[in-house]
Formats: C-alpha cells, sequence, structure tokens
C-alpha cells in the first residue's frame, strides 16, 4: 500500500535555496480512479498535477489558488484547486482527452483567495505555443516574480522545485557572494534528486535522510491529497439556480428526477423534480 502523498521542504543553507519535493504517488493513483482520462491525455494530466502541486509551498495559512488553463490549440480545460491545507481537487475536460501537447496556445488564469477576504488576487498569463512544462514555471515568474523551477521525474509520480531565496540569508549572514541560478543549481544536484527519483520511495523517512544527507535542512512536510467540498445540498442549490434561469421542465426534461454529476469527483447525486419545485417556491 502506498503512503499517502507530501509536499517536503528543505533548506540548503551553502547555496540559499529552499527545495520542495512532491510525492505524489498516492495522489497520482487515486486521482487514475477517479477520472477516466486515458493513454497520452492521463499522462498530461499526470505531469500537470506534479508540476502545480508544488505551489502549496507559496501559500500560507488559510490561502487558497486555482489554476485555470483554457487551450485553444490542442483545445481542453484543466482545473486545478489547491489550498494552504494540502487539499486538491482537478478536472480535465474533454473527459477523452487523449493528446499530449508539446506546445499550448491559450490563457492560463491565476486566482488566488485570502482569509477574510471574499476578492480573490487574479492574474491571466497568455500562453503562445508554449512548451506545457514551463507554464508554471512562467507562472513563477511573471506572477510571483520568483527565482524558480520545477522539474518531475519520468520514473516515479514525484517532482521537485528549486527556489533561489534573496542574497541574505534567513540567520541575517554574510550575504552569498556567488548565487547559482535556479537552472544552474539544478545542474549541480540533478543527480542526488534522481537518484531519489530512481528509488520511487513513498516512505518519509526515506525521502527526509536523502535530503538531510546532502546537508539540507529539513523544514517540514504536509500531506497533499485529493478532496472534493462537494455535496447534495450544494448539488441541490446549483440545479435550482438552474431551474430559475432555464424553467423546470427543461432542466429536468419533463421527467421527475435526474442524476446530476460532480465534475471534480464524478460522485452522482439523485436530484428530484419535486425537491426542486419545493425550493423554488
Amino acid at each position: 500500500m502506498l503512503d499517502e502523498s507530501r509536499l517536503y521542504s528543505f533548506l540548503d543553507r551553502e547555496n540559499n535555496f529552499t527545495v520542495h519535493f512532491l510525492d505524489g504517488q498516492k495522489l497520482i493513483h487515486d486521482l487514475a480512479i477517479i477520472h477516466d482520462v486515458k493513454a497520452k491525455g492521463f499522462a498530461y494530466f499526470r505531469d500537470s498535477i506534479l508540476t502545480a502541486q508544488n505551489l502549496i509551498s507559496l501559500l500560507k495559512a488559510g490561502e487558497g489558488m486555482g489554476l485555470f488553463i483554457d487551450s485553444i490549440d490542442p483545445y481542453f480545460k484543466l482545473k486545478i484547486e489547491m489550498n494552504f491545507a494540502g487539499r486538491m481537487r482537478t478536472l480535465l475536460m474533454p473527459e477523452e482527452f487523449n493528446t499530449f501537447p508539446k506546445k499550448i496556445t491559450g490563457t492560463c488564469r491565476l486566482s488566488k483567495v485570502f482569509p477574510n477576504n471574499p476578492t480573490p488576487y487574479t492574474s491571466v498569463i497568455e500562453l503562445n505555443d508554449i512548451d506545457f512544462h514551463q507554464v508554471v514555471n512562467k507562472i513563477l515568474q511573471d506572477s510571483y516574480q520568483l527565482k524558480a523551477d520545477i522539474h518531475i521525474s519520468e520514473e516515479s509520480d514525484q517532482s521537485v522545485m528549486v527556489q533561489q531565496l534573496p542574497k541574505a540569508n534567513i540567520d541575517k549572514e554574510e550575504a552569498v557572494v556567488t548565487q547559482l541560478s535556479p537552472k544552474e543549481y539544478w545542474l549541480k544536484n540533478q543527480k542526488h534528486i534522481q537518484d531519489l527519483f530512481s528509488k520511487s520511495t513513498t516512505k518519509q523517512e526515506d525521502i527526509q535522510s536523502h535530503f538531510e544527507a546532502l546537508g539540507f535542512t529539513y523544514l517540514g512536510s504536509k500531506l497533499v491529497e485529493f478532496k472534493c467540498n462537494c455535496s447534495r445540498e450544494r448539488m441541490v442549490q446549483s440545479i435550482a439556480s438552474l431551474c430559475n434561469s432555464s424553467g423546470l421542465n427543461e432542466i429536468f426534461e419533463n421527467k421527475n428526477e435526474l442524476e446530476a454529476k460532480c465534475d471534480y469527483c464524478k460522485t452522482y447525486y439523485l436530484i428530484t423534480k419535486d425537491e426542486i419545485s419545493k425550493l423554488n417556491s
């Protein structure tokens, strides 16, 4: 049995970098059961999730984030929602999507939710024939103004984000004289991290000890899991709203009940015409 997926954070004091290691093997396993995306489509889905979930490391307590890609060429829509607690949900449409796009043209919308603030921060990034692997890296550079890169394992459902810290380190010691770029830092540590990728381990002690053996300081980790917040009550409210705008008989197609499905977790809810009629009366 796979251990729960976790996002681990480490500090490389010598080089002034943080390293966030995502073991997403249980998460990808769970998503494969929920979503009926096949072959190349699931390979793209998998890589997108492993890339995006590293952004959890940028959230503070109570914050949430939504990543929405509307691709024109090829046509698809990808939604990934996540929060500080490590809970996420996602969907890829159309469900029969079976392409692994090398380049994407469209838009990427990043929405960040703050506690006690009803208005989210939103930024839109144009994707003009961009390598799909670089979408999240473009978010890091354009929206967060960070010097960071994300790399995905080809052997396991794992990924890593290396992030350059400001020149003065966290202990306010002397500034680092020679600062490596994220690309240079990755090349320096690539072999060590790929050695861990090749083990495909989900054990926390194995992952933590691997980075500590490199001289990194363990900062902590958090559980990353699929968690949908849908409910029958919410689904009934959504159907009632549709009926208000489009008509009860039109939505129910003159039947007494309908099955509504959550796009995220694929849960079906049986909704009756009578309960909607009473709710809207």
